[in-house]
């Protein structure tokens, strides 16, 4: 279509009207896939994000039942029997990977410090010794009545794990430590288990405590002592007093169990009203975020249960990832496919309006055209088959010419030879003397001889012997030889390639006679002193050219002769061509290209 009528189409106001309504429908398509996916994210997000939730509290849970467990066993066995305890412990860490360490402390009056380091030696602890790690400081706050109604001490009695490390925390009085003595006396307040502030481990990472301080029943002795089974070993009981036993909770295995739930999420784990942070995973931002964020989506829980004042906080960006960004992409592209077809059928119907009366006129020019272009044919085609019958006509002239040359040739050269060889044959049988004998005998060799040559070159003539016994090349040298050239005074420049040597039959006979024929006018109408000729088969095409330096003629005015006209058949009917090129005065160079 031309780019007018295009213009025009989109000009029109029901084209418009069209295109509004597709960018219209296009941006529609969008927003409602993206409202789509941002709602299924939302509700992915929820479910997931409680599953995440619970998951933490169900490891809060955990934690005081550890604690429960651990602190009733070590109040009923006491510290004689560690390693009844430590099976315990070791199995519950080993179950639950966010439970760090296990301890337990035990309250001591400053009046029965000495006692309590005997009696731990005696039970094992060989360089058992209460130390601190500064001065016990009084609380000046609200806590101060509390502080004076707790024991002055809380030396650690059992770690689990135990290492050589952590052989000099036995003993360690937790009281002197304000993060532990805050805990300790808000368990006491509470009467049930209270977490610490967070704090760094020294593995790395952080976490907090979890102590829990149980009151044992009065009785007349502080210490009761009795004897194992065998009535070998003294065992210590504790039977009066404060147990105090914690657990050291890794938070960022707490929160990092969240990570298999919500990978895309960052969780945050919060101490109470502080908002001090305890542990956060944070989402590789390269693998999760999206192409195109468009909100955060985010779940806030508090956990102030079990003396764990702990908030969740779930935060997950929202938005188009890539493959929904490639979804859109390819609907839109649909959509414009579509529309493109639709846009296309109404534009060929728009184009078959406008081109209706320019076909009709173009029609009729085409028609005018035609009719010229018959009426040309025709008069090539008249030209041609007039040439055709001329030709025709001169092939027989030309083989009634040869036969009636061969005719008088046999009747001149081998008649008159013939019958002087029958007279002498004979004289010599009447012949009287051997030299009579000998010139008559004589005489007939030579008129043999005589009628051979004739009779061989009219077979030359026919049909070259040369051609098949040595080849295209030597064939053409014998054949321009014929012709004396030198004795006529003009110069000869022969080239012709080996490759000529290859060609099939019908292709070096077609050359020969081409060359045979082109010499041949040469010679007899040029008036040359002048002649090139060249042959060569290069790039599947034999190539002649005949070139001559003699007075030339005008093809407009001169109609080229039967001889350049057999050429030109020849080559033709090889699927060759023939390209003359004269100037009167300069000599002719004729060209003849024909495929192999």
């Amino acid at each position: 279509m031309e780019k007018g009528s295009l213009l025009d189409y989109l000009m029109l106001p029901s084209t418009l009207v069209r295109s509004f309504l597709f960018l219209c429908s296009l941006v529609l398509t969008a927003v409602l896939v993206t409202k789509s996916v941002i709602n299924a994210q939302r509700v992915d997000f929820k479910n997931d994000a409680n599953i995440a939730v619970y998951r933490i509290q169900e490891q809060i849970l955990t934690n005081d039942v550890a604690l429960s467990g651990f602190s009733s066993l070590f109040s009923n066995i006491g510290p004689g029997y560690p390693q009844q305890i430590r099976n315990f412990t070791q199995y519950m860490r080993a179950a639950y990977p966010h439970i760090y360490m296990f301890e337990a402390m035990v309250s001591v009056d400053a009046s029965n410090k000495p006692q309590h380091e005997k009696d731990m030696r005696a039970i094992g602890y060989q360089d058992y010794k209460m130390t601190s790690s500064g001065a016990n400081k009084k609380p000046t706050d609200q806590s101060s009545n509390m502080f004076d109604r707790a024991p002055s001490h809380f030396p650690i009695v059992f770690i689990d794990p135990f290492f050589d490390s952590l052989k000099d925390l036995m003993g360690f009085d937790m009281m002197t430590v304000d993060n532990m003595r805050d805990t300790l006396l808000a368990s006491i307040e509470s009467v049930g288990p209270a977490a610490s502030k967070p704090f760094k481990l020294r593995e790395g990472g952080r976490g907090y405590a979890l102590i829990k301080v149980q009151k044992l029943p009065d009785a007349e002795s502080s210490m009761e002592r009795r004897y194992d089974q065998d009535g070998l070993k003294p065992v210590t009981k504790y039977s009066k007093g404060n147990v105090a036993t914690l657990l050291i909770i890794k938070a960022d295995t707490i929160v990092g169990s969240a990570a298999n739930i919500l990978p895309a999420a960052n969780v945050r784990l919060i101490y109470g009203a502080e908002n001090e942070p305890i542990a956060e995973y944070i989402a590789p931002q390269a693998m999760h975020l999206p192409l195109i964020n468009m909100e955060t989506l985010s779940l806030q829980r508090d956990l102030d249960d079990l003396g764990q004042p702990f908030t969740i906080l779930v935060t997950q960006p929202a938005g188009l990832f890539v493959q929904h960004v490639q979804f859109i992409l390819f609907l839109l592209l649909f959509m414009c496919i579509a529309y493109g077809v639709y846009y296309r059928s109404l534009l060929a119907k728009y184009r078959l309006q406008l081109q209706r009366d320019a076909g009709l006129l173009e029609l009729s020019q085409q028609h005018t055209k035609l009719e010229l272009m018959v009426v040309k044919r025709t008069a090539e085609l008249q030209r041609q088959s007039d040439e055709n019958t001329n030709l025709a006509q001169q092939l027989i002239r030309v083989q009634e010419d040869q036969v009636h040359h061969i005719a008088r040739e046999l009747h001149d050269e081998f008649g008159q030879t013939l019958t002087a060889i029958k007279i002498n044959a004979h004289i010599l049988e009447n012949a009287e003397t051997i030299d009579a004998v000998s010139n008559y005998a004589q005489d007939i060799t030579s008129q043999a001889d005589a009628l051979y040559e004739t009779m061989r070159d009219m077979i030359q003539r026919l049909r070259p012997e040369a051609l098949d016994m040595f080849g295209l090349k030597v064939a053409i040298e014998q054949c321009i030889l014929a012709f004396h050239l030198e004795e006529q005074g003009i110069g000869l420049e022969l080239t012709i390639d080996d490759s000529v040597n290859d060609l099939e039959e019908i292709y070096s006979i077609a050359s020969y006679r081409i060359v045979q024929e082109l010499v041949n006018n040469a010679v007899k109408h040029a008036h040359l002193n002048y002649l090139k000729v060249s042959l060569n088969a290069a790039d599947q095409h034999m190539n002649i050219t005949v070139e001559d330096n003699g007075v030339g003629f005008d093809p407009l005015e001169h109609k080229v002769g039967f001889g350049l006209s057999g050429v030109d058949e020849r080559a033709r009917s090889l699927g060759g061509l023939v390209d003359i090129s004269t100037v009167i005065d300069e000599g002719v160079k004729i060209y003849v290209r024909i495929p192999l």
